[in-house]
């Protein structure tokens, strides 16, 4: 009765212990969230382009069904931000960043050049010969070697009754360790050998330039 009759001529106490009350429930879930769940959880990256939570949640125990809403929502976002990176990095794979060709190529000193086998530094896939463009993936296999590289060159050789021909040869800039190389498809008909490879910086001066290159032969 006393409370009662002080709650009449105070009204404002009411209101301030109501406002305490919801403060005291609002950090007590708070406090909940950050306990169950880091404000900022790990996230790795790893080599294979896929990004994992490392964290683990269960819900199995909670008996607030607000505290359950928010710890879903929670994951909800990092799921969704988690798709979203994946799927940004599987497009710029697909569409692939063309390496631009490198005009200022200069060997001052070359008489001709020496050929040497390029599959311990580099992997290559070529499209197919049907598409409008031919295009060449290059995927070194250290990261260590692109900072030696001067340039990435394409050599086409056509091939007649066994006697290869010079067709084109261009010189491009690399760019890190995954290259493409595209040229549009106006091939006559007729067997073709596609070099690709490239020419380290110190054999640029050199006399009989080294090219380690990689090799495919396709008929048009």
């Amino acid at each position: 009765m006393k409370l009662k009759k002080l709650y009449e001529k105070q009204p404002w106490l009411k209101t301030t212990f109501w406002i305490i009350v919801t403060a005291l429930i609002t950090i007590a879930i708070e406090r909940s969230c950050n306990n169950i769940m880091p404000e900022s959880p790990m996230i790795v990256k790893e080599v294979s382009d896929t990004v994992k939570i490392v964290h683990s949640y269960d819900f199995g125990n909670l008996n607030d069904s607000l505290i359950k809403k928010q710890l879903q929502s929670r994951l909800g976002n990092i799921e969704l931000a988690q798709q979203y990176e994946v799927e940004v990095i599987k497009q710029n794979k697909e569409s692939g960043v063309v390496n631009p060709i490198k005009h200022d190529v200069s060997f001052p000193n070359s008489k001709g050049y020496s050929i040497k086998n390029a599959m311990a530094y580099f992997s290559l896939n070529m499209s197919s010969l049907k598409n409008p463009y031919i295009e060449f993936d290059i995927s070194f296999i250290e990261e260590s070697i692109v900072n030696e590289i001067y340039c990435l060159t394409l050599k086409i050789f056509k091939i007649e009754n066994n006697i290869s021909s010079y067709f084109l040869e261009e010189f491009y800039a690399v760019q890190g360790v995954n290259n493409k190389i595209r040229i549009i498809n106006t091939l006559p008909k007729g067997s073709y050998e596609f070099c690709v490879g490239f020419i380290f910086n110190k054999d640029r001066y050199a006399i009989y330039p080294n090219t380690y290159k990689v090799s495919k032969f396709a008929d048009i």
